[in-house]
């Protein structure tokens, strides 16, 4: 039973909620004058079949929402993520009218809901770590940590060599976890599997301890008992990992008697994050997952973050 008095991470997560409602209530507001409501609705609905234009401009700006949330979270900590922040909080089964209750609204306008949440992409394994950043030789480290990935999902851990060399052989780089199913060995059934704990990156990239699951910390550190991966994930919960001498001082904890190093393949931030998105409309279901690249400094374009890829999928609602 939690004690009675106010932890601090939890009075920062009632800020943050105060803070992204707030965001939210600003976003959806532009996003609705953007969509020129005042035209006649049975001729907005006509286009929504046919050219999903206006879904496109809502999904966009739920996609703003995230982005504008990674970049507050950015001012407020650029050196570690963690899950008691801003962006680990969704957004679940809001309408429209919840945020714009003033405004006159259509009724089939105040029928949309959508959710969506942040998900740290660096939790997962990368694949791109399976090589060097040049794509000339494979990582030995990172093949080993994929094949003991493998083997925790109960999965054949030869894959792991397979699709290193498969890719090395044919020099091009992969974009999507999909992708792997043209390498031998690997098929439908493997690929999700894999989804909830592997992704492809663009580069690669370090853990966040701060945030990666139970398999990917089993797989990095082999020795560790499932106890005591359950508890690297209850103590990192009540102090998140600042640096990698917090994560050494972390796994002599847990490991008393042994020495476990933090390896150069582990870290405390994240560059990429997955943002996932629902929208009820009318009889359809839209969801979209889309991958988005953090900075830390201002790009050319004036941002601090770009979208790498979205995959939508329409599912018809009885």
């Amino acid at each position: 039973m939690r004690a009675s008095h106010s932890h601090p991470q939890s009075q920062s997560q009632k800020g943050s909620a105060t803070i992204i409602a707030l965001i939210v209530v600003s976003l959806v507001a532009i996003c609705v004058s953007s969509l020129v409501w005042q035209q006649d609705f049975e001729l907005r609905k006509t286009q929504i079949f046919k050219e999903n234009t206006q879904v496109s401009w809502l999904q966009r700006s739920l996609i703003d929402v995230v982005r504008l949330v990674l970049r507050i979270d950015l001012v407020n900590n650029q050196d570690v993520d963690h899950l008691g922040e801003i962006w680990a909080l969704p957004i679940e089964n809001s309408r429209i009218e919840d945020y714009l209750k003033n405004q006159d609204l259509p009724e089939e306008l105040k029928n949309i809901k959508f959710s969506g949440s942040i998900q740290d992409a660096q939790a997962r394994f990368n694949i791109a770590n399976l090589w060097d950043a040049n794509l000339s030789t494979v990582n030995v480290t990172g093949v080993q940590t994929y094949a003991n990935l493998l083997e925790q999902l109960g999965l054949n851990k030869n894959l792991a060599d397979q699709a290193a060399q498969f890719v090395l052989r044919n020099s091009r780089r992969l974009q999507y976890l999909d992708e792997l199913m043209n390498v031998p060995g690997y098929n439908s059934d493997t690929i999700k599997r894999l989804s909830p704990f592997t992704i492809v990156l663009p580069e690669p990239t370090a853990v966040n301890l701060n945030t990666t699951s139970i398999e990917v910390l089993l797989a990095l550190w082999p020795t560790l008992s499932q106890g005591d991966a359950v508890r690297f994930i209850q103590l990192r919960l009540n102090m998140p990992l600042k640096s990698q001498n917090d994560i050494t001082q972390l796994l002599s904890k847990i490991q008393p008697n042994k020495t476990i190093q933090a390896l150069s393949s582990v870290g405390v931030k994240s560059n990429y994050w997955l943002a996932q998105t629902n929208m009820v409309i009318d009889q359809r279901n839209i969801s979209t997952q889309t991958l988005i690249q953090r900075f830390t400094a201002r790009q050319s374009d004036n941002n601090y973050t770009a979208v790498l890829w979205s995959k939508q999928k329409i599912v018809q609602v009885k």
